[in-house]
């Protein structure tokens, strides 16, 4: 399930429209349709942000099926870890550990 289907999976728990997550959210209505009509638009780390925090989530269950209460000190220490990495490393990182997983 990617994020947009994971925020209108929550935002139809809640039974609202789109209009009403853009609004208690705080982005606009155009940007909320967009994630729908247009493949290509994906919400933004703050938009995200925005919507766990209207929906009453965690930013990490929306990018994981993982609840924060479920993570043991080793992967909060990795995501407090990854955190402190630059922007413009952060691909690098996430390539780099999903080598080691594989």
């Amino acid at each position: 399930m990617d994020i947009v289907e994971k925020i209108d999976k929550l935002r139809k728990e809640k039974r609202w429209t789109k209009s009403m997550l853009a609004t208690q959210a705080g982005i606009t209505p155009n940007t909320v349709y967009n994630w729908y009509n247009n493949k290509k638009a994906t919400p933004t780390r703050e938009s995200i942000e925005n919507v766990c925090s209207a929906l009453g989530v965690s930013v990490i269950s929306m990018y994981a099926d993982v609840e924060a209460g479920d993570l043991t000190a080793e992967e909060i220490e990795l995501l407090e870890a990854f955190r402190k990495i630059p922007d413009k490393k952060n691909a690098i990182a996430l390539s780099t550990l999903k080598a080691m997983s594989e």
